[in-house]
């Protein structure tokens, strides 16, 4: 429910503000909302623009989901919910917009700027290649896990952790087999995407 809603909402908002023009001043983008304005095409690449917007959906869903883990059983559904639309609307956008669009800390050159492919960090000079986020590693996952851990320390721990004293209580085990099933499929899954990832 949550990819849902972090779809409609970058679909409506997000990606304008992380991969629109920002008429130089490297904050966020101004326009593609609703894709309104986007060329599809990138050279002879048909649908490319496209493709992008949904392999940028997947990215913000995921910034998004990395924080049901730290909130789990803490909040109402609805409440992550619009945790997921804020997110996608107001979080991880201006990020993205920094380090893998054309933000002040991107190492993409303005559109205007033709002898260079790198665009320095903070002072502009030629001196520096921005910030070179492997993967994902800085803008997804590290703004998932802070704003995770932003929820969890909101929240505190769950009800029944701890007795009066401050002492932990014993959990129910957990289901081995079932996380050593989730951690094998993660480890395929990246070991596959993150060696052709083009956002480094």
């Amino acid at each position: 429910m949550d990819g849902a809603i972090a779809a409609i909402c970058f679909w409506l908002v997000g990606f304008g503000i992380g991969f629109g023009d920002d008429d130089g001043h490297g904050i966020v983008g101004t326009n593609y909302y609703a894709l309104v304005g986007i060329d599809g095409d990138l050279g002879d690449v048909k649908g490319y623009s496209y493709a992008n917007f949904f392999f940028q959906w997947a990215f913000a869903g995921t910034a998004a989901t990395i924080v049901s883990g730290s909130v789990a059983e803490r909040t109402k559904f609805e409440a992550y919910l619009l945790f997921s639309a804020i997110c996608s609307i107001v979080i991880y956008p201006p990020v993205v917009h920094w380090i893998w669009g054309t933000g002040f800390l991107s190492p993409r050159a303005f559109p205007d700027e033709t002898e260079t492919i790198f665009k320095p960090l903070f002072s502009r000079s030629e001196d520096s290649n921005g910030v070179m986020d492997y993967g994902g590693s800085g803008v997804v996952h590290m703004l998932g896990g802070f704003s995770g851990l932003m929820g969890a320390i909101a929240l505190g721990p769950r009800n029944g952790r701890f007795d009066m004293d401050g002492k932990p209580l014993p959990m129910p085990a957990h289901n081995t087999a079932m996380m050593a099933l989730g951690a094998t499929i993660l480890w395929f899954g990246y070991t596959l995407a993150l060696p052709t990832s083009l956002e480094c």
